[in-house]
Parts: structure tokens; C-alpha cells; sequence
């Protein structure tokens, strides 16, 4: 192979780590990745190089998805030129590897866009009365229903279940073509349902071994998991600081290469004083409405890293009002789908190059991002453009010691000892629940995770996949 050195023309110039086939006099030619770290000025052209031109990926004319309801998901259609279609059909282009996705949450209920992608789960609630199943960790995700039942048990939230955990198991990777339902936001995707939220939501020591056991780690009470993920998406918060417990499994998660995605909340609120939106290491994420503007609830500031769609989020839920039925389709608004989105954005980028670590993940999702309106001071880094994120993946080279400049230093804000209130129709975290956050790690202290996720149910699909 020729030794080259480069002059790439100014029309270039936008897109530095993109692919260039090279012809030469004689005939011949070849392709080259441009470096994006050196200078254009720095090339010069060898005088037997005919022209030089950008390697362009070409795509299959796909028709619309088939999908009963894909018109009616506006990130597809109406969301910078399409880039969720784009990104999803140019992740797999070089036959990606499927990746693993955690949703820690509510469980997950049987839905037909969702069952085949199933591989295994985890139940880590700790607390029976909490869990509905039982009581005691065990081996099946199923969601039972984190309605308040006025049981004394905590106090009494929403009477209905949220299905939380279903519907962002829909967002990242609903089935598609099979002309039913919706289209998740990847495709290729392992779910990994790990149930740590119930009727009075979820306990610290629960939610941080989920994080443990989801990338591999061993746990107390639940076996190995055969399935580590390379993405963990935590769709759930509270007002106070970083548990010491919480980061020191965040920090296992990165260290075994998976990249942690939070929701932010929906307090309309600076974000640092909420956990583990404020914990080291994460990939933190606001919401953004149809207008790409900052969605009214989501929570600001400096450690936003991300904003993603929030606002009408059509996704997989059950039909059941308080225990699981037939499966349906239903709207939602909140940084909690956001975060599904960043999370199927980041298994993609992993599909395109699986050698990537997580840190280089973070930063080609930021790196990417475009603006919005922030009506802020600090909103985030910008909105994710998941196609530009693809595009990005496939030309960088993996790098252990890259170092994503996380916006937060030490892990969360000082201890707080507030009194955290879920809104009525926020589902499981029911009642008024004191927030003891303090740092201490492992003790079952119950921090009131709340689901940040909608606050409004658009519309409900009644109706059940005819099999």
C-alpha cells in the first residue's frame, strides 16, 4: 500500500473523520480515514493523485416502516431530517453485533414488540411488601403494578399502574416491519429488565445492585447475570446527593465498559441537586418537545450532558389499570423517555464500533449534538443527532485513556435531608417519603425514587395484538 499524505479540499472540511477514496493517474485507488485531530494545512497532494473524494455510505431506499402507529411518532418523522430512522438502519450497515441493553425500572410486562428481545432479567427488589411478588429477590423481572393501594404500606400515590418499565423497553427497541404497533428507537437490541421500582418506588441499595449486576458484577441475593449490558439506562431520580453506594457501582458499570444513561427529573429544577442524575460518570439527559425547545418540566443546568425527545412518546404499556392484562400502546411525556432515547443512541454507537469505551461514547454523543432552545442559563450540550453519533462511531478509533470532562467532580451535591412528594400521576413512588441521602451506601436506605416520566397520559391504544 501506497504511503499517503493528504490534502483534503475544503468542502472537506465539515466532515473530518469521514472515509476518502483516492484515485491516482495510473488508474488505481484506494481509501483513507482522514485523522481529525490534524490539520488540513498540514496535507499536501502527491503530484500523481488524480482527486480525492468523500467515501459516502449509500443506503437502501426504505419505504416507511409498516408499524401501525409509526406516523404517529414524531422523533421518526419530524425530528432533524429523520436522523432516528437514518441512525438505526446505518448502525447495523457493516453487521453490527446486537447489544445489551438494562432497564432498570418497574419490570417489564409481556408485549408482542418486545418479547423476542428478552434475554433474561432480574427482580432486585429486596423489600415483599414493596414487590408484590412475594417478596425477596428472584429471577423474574414481571412487572405486578406500582399502584398505591391505600395499604398503609407507603402512602397511597396514583391508583393506577404506570407500566414505566415497559414503555422504555419500547422506546429503545420495539419491533419494527412487522405491521403492528410502534418502531423502537434501534434495532438489534437485547432488553435487560431489571425490576427495582414498585408501589413505593425503589431502594438505594436495590437500585445500585441492579447497576452492579447488570454490568456482570455479583450481587447479594441473585445469581450471575449471563447477559452483561453495555448500556444502562436509569430512568428514575430524587431531590439529594450521590449515595457513596450508588457511584461505587456506577464506577463498576464503566470500569467493565458499559455506558450509565439518568433522567434528569421533571421538577423544572437545576438538576445538580437530584440523584443519580448527580453522580460521576453518567450520561445525564434532559427533554426536548416538537419545537426543540427545552420541555417545560425537564430539569436544567451545568451537568446536563444531553437533551433527547420527551414530549408525546408513544410506547409499549399494558392495558391493566392496576395489575398486568393485554398489552396497548400509550403517551407519555418526561426526561424518563429522553433517556430511552440516549440509551438506544449509545447501543447503536456501539453496533457501529463495539471497541469504543464508554467515555468515547459520552463524547461522541455530546460532540454531535445540535442546539435547541434553552430558556435557561444551562440547559445541556445539545440535542442528540443520533445519525451525526453513528457516523462519528464508525471513524474513531478506540482509546482507553480518553477522558470524557464530566461537568461533576466529586459525585453529587452536599447531603441533603429533604422531603421528596411524587406527583399523583407519577405512578409508583407514592406519598411524601424522606429523602435520608447522606453518602452512606448499603444500608436499604429508602431514598423515594420517583419515576421521571410523565406526568400526562395523552391516549391509551385499546386494542391487543390478534397472534
Amino acid at each position: 500500500m501506497r504511503f499517503l499524505i493528504l490534502a483534503l479540499a475544503a468542502s472537506f472540511a465539515a466532515n473530518l473523520s469521514a472515509n476518502y477514496i483516492v484515485k491516482y493517474k495510473d488508474g488505481s485507488s484506494e481509501t483513507s480515514i482522514a485523522n481529525p485531530t490534524t490539520s488540513f494545512a498540514s496535507f499536501s497532494i502527491s503530484g500523481d493523485i488524480e482527486y480525492v473524494e468523500e467515501d459516502r455510505r449509500l443506503f437502501a431506499h426504505y419505504g416507511e416502516y409498516n408499524d401501525t402507529y409509526y406516523s404517529n411518532q414524531w422523533y421518526f418523522n419530524n425530528y432533524l431530517s429523520n436522523s432516528f430512522y437514518h441512525a438505526r438502519e446505518y448502525a447495523l450497515a457493516d453487521g453490527g453485533p446486537n447489544v445489551t441493553v438494562a432497564i432498570i425500572d418497574t419490570g417489564i410486562t409481556s408485549h408482542f414488540e418486545l418479547n423476542q428481545n428478552v434475554v433474561g432479567g432480574y427482580d432486585m427488589i429486596s423489600d415483599g411488601a414493596n414487590s408484590r411478588d412475594g417478596g425477596g429477590r428472584d429471577s423474574d423481572p414481571s412487572d405486578e403494578g406500582d399502584f398505591g393501594d391505600n395499604s398503609g404500606t407507603c402512602s397511597a400515590g396514583s391508583s393506577s399502574s404506570t407500566w414505566h418499565g415497559t414503555h422504555i423497553a419500547g422506546i429503545v427497541a420495539a419491533r419494527s416491519d412487522n405491521n403492528y404497533g410502534i418502531v423502537g428507537a434501534a434495532k438489534g437490541i437485547n432488553l435487560l429488565p431489571v425490576r427495582v421500582l414498585g408501589a413505593c418506588g425503589g431502594l438505594t441499595s436495590d437500585i445500585a445492585d441492579a447497576v452492579r449486576w447488570a454490568a456482570g458484577g455479583s450481587v447479594r441475593g441473585a445469581g450471575q447475570n449471563p447477559n452483561p449490558a453495555k448500556v444502562i439506562n436509569m430512568s428514575l431520580g430524587a431531590r439529594g446527593s450521590c449515595s457513596r453506594y450508588m457511584q461505587e457501582s456506577i464506577d463498576f458499570a464503566k470500569s467493565q465498559g458499559a455506558v450509565v444513561v439518568v433522567a434528569t427529573g421533571n421538577s423544572n429544577a437545576d438538576a445538580t441537586f437530584y440523584t443519580p442524575a448527580n453522580c460521576r460518570g453518567v450520561l445525564r439527559v434532559g427533554a426536548v418537545n416538537q419545537s426543540r425547545s427545552r420541555s417545560t418540566y425537564s430539569n436544567f443546568g451545568s451537568i446536563v450532558d444531553i437533551a433527547a425527545p420527551g414530549d408525546g412518546i408513544l410506547s409499549t404499556v399494558n392495558s391493566g389499570q392496576t395489575t398486568p392484562s393485554t398489552e396497548s400502546f400509550a403517551s407519555m411525556n418526561g426526561t424518563s423517555m429522553a433517556a430511552g432515547f440516549i440509551s438506544a443512541t449509545a447501543a447503536m454507537i456501539y453496533q457501529a464500533n463495539p471497541g469504543l469505551y464508554p467515555d468515547q461514547v459520552r463524547q461522541i454523543i455530546t460532540q454531535t449534538a445540535v442546539s435547541y432552545y434553552c430558556d435557561k442559563e444551562s440547559c445541556s450540550k445539545g440535542a442528540v443527532d443520533p445519525y451525526e453519533a453513528v457516523s462519528l462511531a464508525y471513524n474513531t478509533t478506540p482509546n482507553a485513556n480518553f477522558s470524557y470532562k464530566d461537568p461533576v467532580l466529586v459525585g453529587g451535591t452536599a447531603a441533603l435531608n429533604d422531603r421528596f412528594s411524587s406527583g399523583n400521576k407519577s405512578g409508583g413512588a407514592c406519598g411524601t417519603i424522606e429523602d435520608v441521602s447522606s453518602g452512606q451506601g448499603g444500608n436499604g436506605t429508602l431514598v423515594g425514587l420517583f419515576f421521571i416520566m410523565a406526568v400526562v397520559i395523552f391516549h391509551r391504544y385499546k386494542f391487543t395484538k390478534q397472534l
